[in-house]
């Protein structure tokens, strides 16, 4: 969850969009038609110029004030939240406890990080990271109110997606990708052992096929909350699709957990049991296995051409040197060994740009998200549908979980990863908000109207 869109620690494969001014014609037109929509259409449609953003529009798009970089998704949740404010939608929050580690972790990464490197731009960076961060949950918090909020916007990701198919297939026909005129992607398709790994507008292939492989969870929390399933299961195709056109393991790993997690609804009331058999036979397998448990990450491969070696040399180099990244974090690791300097575990990241303290709270933010779906899931009288919606908000967080596994997030994915941690904060029982009586009526509420 390294919320900024260009933070510098640790290096990784979004570096080199800070601190370049690209803008296109195209792209700069079809910004401020997003935002005359933003402000403009209706509440339910609020978050559609961010989506098309996300889908069309590289991150590479951005614009340098000063020492500021002002990327085009950061100008546009500006400007949602200007119409938030002007058509007086702002609600006030039932605060919890995953809203209080949200503001305590974007805090601790901008102290760490600026007592790290010990520079004014090193701040501005980091402070620029913790406002995406905190602007774009918060944002998310005040639009999600229902199920049905929730629905809608898995919706316009739905309608967004065949054309988002589309822009990949060509890229896989032509080797070419039709969004290079904009910068921050590049122009010929990279290949990988014989299979092209395409992107579209997106910052990475993996990060393209994990985008998508983490919406099916809301495309089927849509089917349920409106009971028609024809478009869900067409988006899931579609999102299947784009996650092969990706050629890359991790979003297949993506697709294949949030399965797991579906199946696990026929043994929910064991799942407890089943996590604590998980945890003893990985301390067993570590205690019987010549290499560290850690080293089956060597060993995923569903691509034929996957860096699984690459990703358990870099966790056990992680554990090797924590002396150096423990109490502030590391400015390189390229020393650790070769190909290093790209971190591409989400939780050795947030222990390099922030050591043991963002590292403590962002695995904090996992555990409290997860606490509200089981505190959900656990309610008496708890309406079947609900349940199943409340379900698929887990099963979406255990999806990025593993997708933390095999890659940093950056550009797009963080808006869909705090999306998902928003939607679980306003929709289930997380720990801190207030009584349990209180919190129990505000969610059997949605499910009855």
């Amino acid at each position: 969850m390294i919320a900024g869109i260009q933070d510098p620690i640790p290096q990784q494969a979004g570096d080199d969009f800070g601190n370049v001014e690209r803008v296109h014609p195209v792209g700069l037109a079809a910004l401020a038609v997003l935002i005359l929509f933003a402000l403009a259409l209706p509440r339910r449609w609020s978050t559609l110029p961010l989506v098309l953003l996300l889908c069309f529009i590289p991150a590479g798009q951005r614009v340098l004030l000063f020492t500021l970089d002002l990327s085009f998704v950061r100008i546009l949740i500006v400007a949602t939240w200007v119409r938030l404010v002007a058509r007086q939608e702002v609600r006030p929050l039932v605060w919890n406890r995953l809203d209080r580690l949200m503001l305590l972790w974007a805090a601790t990464s901008v102290l760490t990080g600026t007592m790290l490197a010990a520079t004014l731009s090193s701040f501005i960076n980091r402070a620029g990271a913790a406002f995406d961060a905190l602007a774009i949950y918060f944002l998310f918090r005040q639009r999600i109110r229902t199920p049905q909020d929730l629905a809608a916007i898995a919706g316009q990701f739905l309608v967004c997606s065949p054309a988002v198919l589309a822009c990949f297939l060509y890229e896989h026909a032509t080797t070419r990708n039709m969004f290079y005129v904009f910068g921050g992607v590049p122009e010929f398709t990279p290949e990988r052992d014989g299979r092209l790994r395409c992107q579209g507008a997106f910052a990475h292939p993996i990060l393209a096929g994990c985008f998508w492989a983490c919406l099916v969870p809301f495309y089927c929390l849509r089917g349920w909350t409106r009971a028609r399933w024809l478009g869900p299961a067409l988006g899931s195709a579609v999102a299947a699709g784009i996650v092969g056109l990706s050629a890359s393991s991790t979003p297949v790993v993506a697709l294949l957990s949030g399965l797991f997690a579906a199946a696990c609804w026929q043994i929910r009331g064991a799942l407890r049991w089943v996590r604590w058999l998980a945890v003893c036979a990985l301390c067993a397998m570590h205690c019987l296995m010549q290499q560290p448990v850690w080293h089956l990450l060597a060993r995923i491969d569903f691509t034929g051409s996957s860096t699984g070696w690459h990703r358990f040399h870099l966790f056990d180099e992680f554990v090797n040197h924590r002396a150096e990244w423990w109490w502030l974090g590391t400015l390189r690791t390229g020393h650790w060994g070769p190909g290093l300097h790209d971190v591409t575990n989400e939780y050795v990241a947030e222990a390099v740009a922030g050591g043991i303290f963002r590292l403590v709270l962002f695995l904090a933010i996992v555990v409290t998200a997860f606490a509200g779906v089981s505190r959900t899931m656990r309610l008496p009288g708890l309406p079947r549908l609900r349940a199943y919606g409340t379900w698929a908000l887990g099963a979406a967080m255990f999806m990025h979980c593993m997708n933390f596994v095999g890659v940093t997030y950056f550009e797009q994915i963080v808006v869909l990863w705090h999306l998902t941690l928003a939607a679980i904060g306003s929709l289930t029982l997380v720990p801190g908000a207030a009584t349990a009586r209180q919190l129990a009526a505000e969610v059997a509420q949605p499910a009855t109207a």
